[in-house]
């Protein structure tokens, strides 16, 4: 089962999350005052990246990665 971890400008959020929506929600939600500016430099909707490497901006040099990483489990 993969876990999501987003990096917003090389500083990750404290949470992982089970789903790709899930962690774009949290995007959104924390910077929803520069989403409400509804700016076409904005470039938040895509798709998840079969790498498992999505590349998401906000306008004013925020850059964001949500990476798709496996658990590993030891007995």
């Amino acid at each position: 089962m993969p876990v999501y971890i987003v990096i917003q400008n090389g500083e990750s959020y404290p949470n992982a999350y089970n789903t790709y929506n899930l962690a774009v929600e949290h995007v959104k939600l924390r910077n929803a005052d520069m989403l409400k500016e509804a700016n076409e430099c904005n470039v938040i909707n895509v798709l998840e990246n079969p790498a498992g490497k999505t590349y998401l901006y906000i306008e004013k040099g925020i850059h964001i990665y949500i990476l798709k990483l496996q658990v590993i489990y030891t007995s």
